[in-house]
């Protein structure tokens, strides 16, 4: 029986983080599927290219390009698998870091750290304030854990419930 202590601010705010990305990809997945269920893939494709025809500014006409290069039955199928996998890959780190297993921390540093190169290649090839933001957040989430996990290895005694496998990354 391990004595349960108070979780990390910032373990709980990736929880969170992890939660709430987890249920708007599983949602937009989901919307996705049904859009295409309806038919509606050639009114998405032909939103895309209104909003590229006819608006101006830079943010629409990018925004038309995507939406028109994402907006074929195969590529949003892909959309669709893509949100749900990593959807359903973002509810298990959180689950993971909430319920203090020792591994969790591991298993989100290595599922944030490796689209980190892609993600810095697509802000060097396209630099947008939502790419910039996110890839910010991913390195603060695998500097913070890192750091933990550095301590507690330091210091392992101070790891509760080591025995059952279970930790709380305390900060």
């Amino acid at each position: 029986m391990s004595t349960a202590q108070p979780r990390a601010i910032g373990v709980r705010l990736i929880v969170l983080y992890k939660a709430v990305k987890a249920v708007l990809e599983i949602a937009l997945a989901f919307t996705l599927v049904a859009l295409a269920a309806a038919g509606e893939i050639a009114t998405l494709r032909e939103v895309a290219i209104q909003l590229k025809e006819h608006l101006a500014s830079r943010w629409s006409l990018s925004l038309g390009r995507a939406l028109g290069a994402l907006v074929s039955e195969r590529g949003v199928h892909l959309l669709e698998l893509g949100l749900a996998l990593d959807g359903v890959v973002s509810a298990f780190e959180g689950w993971s870091l909430a319920r203090g297993y020792r591994w969790g921390p591991w298993l989100v540093i290595f599922a944030t750290a490796t689209p980190l190169p892609l993600e810095i290649h697509a802000i060097v090839r396209a630099p947008s304030p939502s790419r910039v933001a996110l890839a910010i957040v991913n390195v603060a989430i695998v500097l913070y854990l890192a750091r933990d996990l550095r301590r507690s290895r330091s210091n392992p005694a101070s790891a509760p419930g080591a025995a059952d496998g279970r930790t709380s990354i305390d900060a």
